[in-house]
């Protein structure tokens, strides 16, 4: 068993994890919440990827800048964040969108954290993914003896507790972005 190209796969699925955490909307702002969008607006005579033409940057705690390198972009990225069902009011300043992120009511921070805790739970089906895929390998390694027997329990074991390990941090995370959700 490859335990570095256990830990790589592993680990790969945890920060892919922080990284769609971000994505979702808290009672702060965060650049995340706008970045990974496919988006295209006409610009310079044909259509660009919104994420080429802007700079987004924090203001404060609760609000957003959007800068963008062609001005004449500004009011289709203002109409897409109106438009993109995320509830946010999107304020042309005229050389840049002001963003303000709105307060989470009860009901939107329990959506949330479902939300949170399906993400959990592909992380987890991810992780089981690769047990499987790496138990499969330690089976054909014994079946065509390339590993004993003893040699064969101690890699099962081994992925055994490395998938322990890595589900522990997949909850460890997730119940700090629940706690941030909930958090008034």
């Amino acid at each position: 068993m490859d335990s570095g190209k256990l830990k790589k796969e592993l680990d790969s699925v945890v920060l892919y994890f922080q990284q769609s955490l971000q994505k979702i909307q808290t009672w702060k702002a965060s650049t995340g919440v706008l970045e990974d969008l496919e988006v295209y607006v006409p610009s310079w005579g044909q259509m660009q990827k919104i994420q080429s033409l802007w700079n987004i940057s924090l203001l404060d705690s609760q609000t957003l800048k959007i800068e963008s390198w062609d001005k004449s972009v500004l009011p289709h990225i203002e109409k897409w964040i109106y438009d993109s069902g995320l509830g946010f009011t999107p304020v042309n300043q005229w050389d840049w969108i002001m963003v303000k992120i709105p307060p989470m009511t009860e009901e939107r921070r329990k959506e949330i954290a479902k939300l949170v805790k399906k993400e959990l739970e592909e992380m987890k089906i991810r992780v089981r993914k690769i047990r499987h895929d790496f138990l499969k390998d330690i089976k054909n390694q014994f079946d065509e003896k390339e590993i004993t027997e003893d040699q064969k329990k101690q890699f099962e074991w081994e992925l055994d507790d490395k998938v322990k390990e890595y589900n522990k941090k997949l909850d460890e995370i997730a119940k700090v972005k629940e706690d941030e959700i909930m958090k008034l």
